[in-house]
């Protein structure tokens, strides 16, 4: 069937310039001033007909659809029914699911954990700083205060270890001074840490002798050194960027724990 394609001698793939290519062309040869030919002279008519529709986009998409509705004639329609029957309606068959589709969902993006190292390294530096310092201020910051005895009680690990509270806090000690004088008054010099105020020795005033100060931080220490540990695991390469996110959110349940416990001394 004759169309603006085969009008132009074009294929309907054809670019805009191969259509205009066609049409110079063919202008050359069938323009009235050019040949005498009355054939010629219809079919230059034609050709200005099919570039004009084919060199308009929407024009040539609008007639290559009515190209494509022309080749595909419509399905018969179903015969009509015999007199006194009644018709049966035909239910087209549904589209069932492909394969696998109940299972396949859009998959989430994967956290990018790189855009957090340098807040996590910076963290992490300040919750080692913590622990440092709780450990450094323990063993190695101290200074001498008076402070005034208050009371002492039988702690509860047992009957020879008392609890000895003062002014500026308290401390445990063995029951060999305290035996019976819980009701003692006056003043105790203390050696007190500069930071936490852990009491590392006492002696009772005036003149009296040094009162044995037991350790009684030990849920302190365990946190503080877990709390290094995780603090430390953020700034090295040994874990990756999400093993490092990990370690700081670790890191800083340590360090609440042991900020709660300086909190008690």
């Amino acid at each position: 069937m004759q169309n603006h394609y085969h009008t132009l001698g074009v294929d309907e793939q054809a670019t805009p310039d191969d259509i205009r290519r066609a049409y110079r062309r063919l202008v050359l040869l069938t323009h009235p001033d050019r040949t005498t030919d009355p054939a010629a002279h219809g079919r230059f008519l034609l050709i200005n007909e099919a570039y004009d529709v084919l060199s308009n986009p929407a024009r040539r998409r609008g007639y290559d659809a009515l190209l494509e509705a022309s080749r595909s004639p419509p399905p018969p329609r179903p015969p009509a029914p015999a007199a006194g029957t009644y018709a049966t309606r035909v239910t087209p068959p549904r589209r069932g699911r492909p394969a696998g589709y109940a299972t396949q969902r859009p998959r989430a993006a994967p956290i990018n954990f790189g855009v957090y190292q340098k807040p996590i390294r910076v963290w992490g530096k300040i919750l080692l700083l913590l622990g440092l310092l709780v450990v450094v201020d323990y063993y190695g910051l101290r200074y001498t205060t008076t402070a005034t005895f208050l009371s002492a009680t039988i702690y509860d690990g047992g009957a020879d270890t008392y609890v000895v509270r003062t002014s500026k806090g308290r401390f445990l000690t063995s029951g060999d001074y305290t035996s019976g004088k819980t009701d003692l008054a006056g003043s105790v010099q203390l050696r007190v840490s500069l930071l936490f105020r852990f009491i590392r020795e006492a002696r009772m005033l005036p003149a009296g002798p040094p009162l044995p100060v037991l350790f009684r931080h030990q849920a302190l220490f365990a946190f503080t050194g877990l709390l290094v540990l995780a603090a430390g695991f953020t700034q090295g390469k040994l874990l990756g960027d999400a093993g490092r996110v990990n370690a700081a959110i670790f890191a800083t349940s340590f360090a609440l724990l042991v900020v709660v416990l300086i909190l008690r001394v």
